[in-house]
């Protein structure tokens, strides 16, 4: 797939422009539209169809945002998933943390992706993207958990609601039996 390097890293902030930006294996361009190579003798499919050159240019510089950079992988959660057994989950509980929900491991990525967005993109499309994943950060919860710090580019925790184990079984985790070690 064609790229505009000098563009793409020129875009990204300064602390991930050496990085490799070749994030497109499996993908050609057949004209301005994207196409993802068909995978196990399926047909080839549409990933992105552009408007023009530029649009193209930008849509690349978002996919490219997603991979780059170095995520915040130091906070602490207070519950941990150790081991299922029995189709139930068993925890580690902290009592020294700073988020209170169950382990997420998306939220670190999610925050890099963002960050990166918000150095590159118009604010109106960054403040579209922070919701569009704070909604993906909340999908397992009853009430939402998650909201957005602009300032510090992070997600903050807006409540102590807990996630539930799936659409069929809405029972909130941590389910009380199912701590198994306590830990400072």
């Amino acid at each position: 797939m064609k790229l505009d390097e000098k563009w793409i890293r020129a875009h990204l902030p300064e602390d991930c422009r050496d990085e490799p930006i070749d994030w497109f294996s499996g993908f050609y361009l057949d004209g301005l539209t994207i196409m993802s190579e068909g995978e196990r003798g399926e047909p080839d499919t549409i990933r992105y169809e552009a408007k023009d050159e530029d649009d193209l240019k930008w849509w690349q510089l978002d996919f490219i945002c997603r991979f780059v950079g170095k995520a915040d992988k130091s906070k602490t959660w207070r519950w941990y998933r150790d081991h299922a057994e029995n189709g139930r989950w068993y925890y580690i509980e902290h009592r020294r943390y700073d988020y209170n929900a169950i382990e997420d491991s998306r939220l670190p990525c999610f925050e890099r992706y963002l960050r990166n967005l918000q150095y590159a993109f118009p604010e109106n499309y960054f403040r579209k993207k922070v919701e569009e994943y704070t909604g993906l950060m909340n999908r397992w919860f009853h009430t939402p958990h998650w909201g957005y710090d602009y300032e510090n580019l992070c997600f903050i925790e807006v409540s102590d609601s807990r996630e539930y184990s799936s659409d069929f079984d809405r029972t909130e985790e941590i389910k009380p039996d199912c701590t198994i070690r306590v830990v400072d």
